[in-house]
């Protein structure tokens, strides 16, 4: 199988361990996002994934010292008016001021105890063929103890809306310095499939090259069905903010107040809904995580609670000498 134990390692030592799902936070589409994430603290006991655009515009804030490690995203999302896959636009979105000084300004003060994964910056106004991102991400990223460095690889021009994978395939030893690659599920295709596929040869590519501990990171991608389908074609990271837009049950992705209906009959509270969701998601993705984990053990596709069969029939797909 593709799939494998990766991690992120200091001196031979496994500081961070995958696969591994990230709860996101972001302003983009929760302008009290920083309520939210002090709610939440109260139950989250691992990795998270915040922006240094948040951080920078005081819409999140400090201390992270209770989680396990934190990626600190480059803020491209933020600064930009596209959405997730996942997202429902309720309005329009009006982006604030960021740019790589910025950018820099909140990565070169960074300061936590936690080990933190920085990702390279990154704005939907800048674009740069592949070399040039290698190049500005080394430059950029800042190389510290406690700090792992990440590339977001993105696409080359404004009028392109994926990536150019036979280039990164072409240029995959250029990597060789990064702790992590990280790619946006949306720009990796069209379709399902084709984003599987995208996955499956940018994995065989980096394992060709000696590479295959490296982990790959998917950006807006964290919900129940399309997250297992990534780790099996070969990456390891996924993030995004559908655990605070919609409920998980019973394998899917619905409606949250369907969820408290379901769950809870129809006299619940909406405000006690929204908490409830996100407490009930999390612990979700932790039991995802620990099944996609058990699946590295026995490779047994009964390993998942939900989808098992899909995930098989959907593998094969891309890779038809797998025997699954």
């Amino acid at each position: 199988m593709i799939a494998k134990r990766r991690g992120f390692y200091k001196e031979g030592k496994e500081i961070i361990r995958t696969p591994l799902l990230l709860p996101s936070f972001s302003s983009k589409g929760f302008p009290e996002i920083n309520n939210i994430f002090r709610a939440t603290e109260e139950v989250i006991d691992a990795e998270i994934l915040v922006s240094a655009y948040d951080i920078h515009h005081a819409h999140l804030s400090g201390p992270f010292e209770f989680t396990e490690a934190v990626f600190l995203d480059s803020g491209g999302y933020e600064a930009s008016i596209d959405m997730e896959l996942s997202d429902i636009r309720k309005k329009d979105y009006v982006p604030q001021e960021w740019n790589i000084d910025l950018y820099s300004k909140i990565v070169d003060s960074w300061e936590c105890e936690r080990p933190t994964v920085v990702i390279s910056y990154d704005h939907p106004n800048e674009r740069f063929n592949l070399l040039e991102q290698i190049d500005r991400a080394k430059n950029t990223l800042p190389k510290k103890d406690n700090v792992f460095r990440e590339i977001l690889i993105k696409p080359e021009e404004d009028s392109e809306r994926y990536i150019n994978i036979e280039e990164v395939i072409k240029n995959v030893k250029h990597l060789d310095e990064f702790d992590a690659v990280g790619f946006t599920e949306k720009e990796l295709g069209n379709t399902q499939e084709q984003r599987m596929k995208s996955i499956y040869e940018i994995r065989t590519a980096l394992n060709s090259e000696g590479l295959g501990d490296k982990p790959i990171h998917i950006f807006g991608s964290l919900d129940p069905i399309s997250t297992p389908l990534y780790f099996l074609c070969g990456a390891d990271i996924f993030d995004g903010l559908t655990w605070l837009r919609f409920a998980y049950h019973e394998g899917f992705s619905i409606y949250k107040h369907n969820y408290a209906f379901i769950k809870y009959g129809v006299s619940e509270d909406t405000e006690l809904i929204e908490a409830r969701c996100s407490f009930e998601n999390y612990y979700f993705l932790k039991q995802l995580q620990h099944e996609m984990r058990n699946f590295l053990q026995h490779h047994d596709f009964n390993s998942f609670s939900y989808h098992g069969d899909l995930f098989k029939e959907s593998f094969s797909l891309i890779n038809p000498s797998s025997g699954v």
